[in-house]
């Protein structure tokens, strides 16, 4: 006897499922990210001192600017350490006006938040 329609519909959606969990394990792969939404929030800085925030690789979301009294503007490294900050490896210049800044970039060895004079900014990202 051969094959039920039931078996045949049963195999073909369980094959549906196989290749679409492939293809998202392929696009976190391809990406170097394993969440397509930010999982962390950095506390609120105020510091003009660098906060090295996460060590390691994922994806930088956005930045919040809660408060700005000052002129200057912050920035975020793309850095495993506060030590190695430098122009070459920042990746994001925090605005000295109060919002939301969608981001969307991937970072490599870690990140580290400066912010500027006078202001409150968090973060959000998804490391690896």
């Amino acid at each position: 006897m051969g094959a039920s329609l039931d078996d045949i519909l049963t195999t073909q959606k369980n094959g549906v499922v196989a290749i679409n969990n492939l293809s998202r394990q392929l696009d976190f792969i391809i990406s170097g990210v394993n969440a397509a939404v930010p999982s962390a929030t950095s506390d609120t800085q105020t510091s003009v001192t660098p906060h090295q925030e996460v060590i390691g690789s994922g994806r930088l979301f956005g930045l919040s600017v809660i408060a700005h009294s000052g002129s200057a503007v912050g920035y975020v490294y793309n850095s495993a350490t506060v030590g190695a900050i430098a122009a070459g490896n920042a990746i994001a210049v925090i605005p000295a006006v109060e919002g939301f800044y969608p981001v969307n970039i991937a970072y490599t060895d870690g990140l580290v938040l400066v912010a500027g004079s006078g202001m409150e900014v968090c973060i959000t990202y998804s490391p690896n």
